[in-house]
């Protein structure tokens, strides 16, 4: 999860924003954070309860708000995008399952931390996507489409997936 998340707010930061700013990347906190949560837990160090607690309100804040902004522009949604959402929502789930598999063959994982890189990889287009969409003006009619399509998709593919762990 770390890791996605790192590469989708640098690489993907940087592919959104090139011709604008291409320097947009150390402009986001993510990147700031990520690297002072690394020395504060490198160094032992913990921060105080009341820090604390209030950056975990704020995480768990962080969620709902995106999905509400997922939500209302999923109402703007129109059927001519549904194909090509439906495709592309497949394609993250398909090519997300055979990327697991890879990665746990090249790695030689096995057991439980095997299934759960292999259905981690095989999730549904994530809603950030859809909040980095809108934040660079790029179409997030299309990126929620994909999202709700993606979504939908895994409905039936997790089940699968998870039978084809256990089984």
């Amino acid at each position: 999860m770390v890791s996605a998340t790192v590469v989708q707010y640098t690489l993907g930061i940087v592919i959104l924003s090139f011709d604008e700013s291409p320097l947009e990347v150390f402009k986001l906190p993510l990147i700031y954070s990520a690297i002072l949560g690394l020395l504060l837990s490198v160094s032992g160090w913990s921060m105080p309860t009341a820090v604390e607690r209030g950056v975990h309100l704020l995480g768990e804040a962080s969620i709902p708000t995106m999905i509400f902004a997922l939500g209302y522009k999923l109402s703007e949604v129109t059927l001519s995008n549904v194909g090509r959402s439906f495709l592309f929502g497949g394609l993250r789930v398909g090519i997300g399952f055979i990327f697991g598999i890879v990665l746990v063959k090249l790695l030689r994982l096995d057991g439980v931390v095997a299934s759960v890189v292999i259905l981690q990889s095989a999730m549904p287009p994530a809603v950030f996507n859809f909040v980095l969409a809108e934040k660079y003006q790029q179409d997030s009619q299309i990126v929620a489409s994909i999202i709700m399509a993606g979504t939908l998709i895994s409905l039936a593919t997790t089940t699968i997936i998870i039978a084809y762990l256990i089984g």
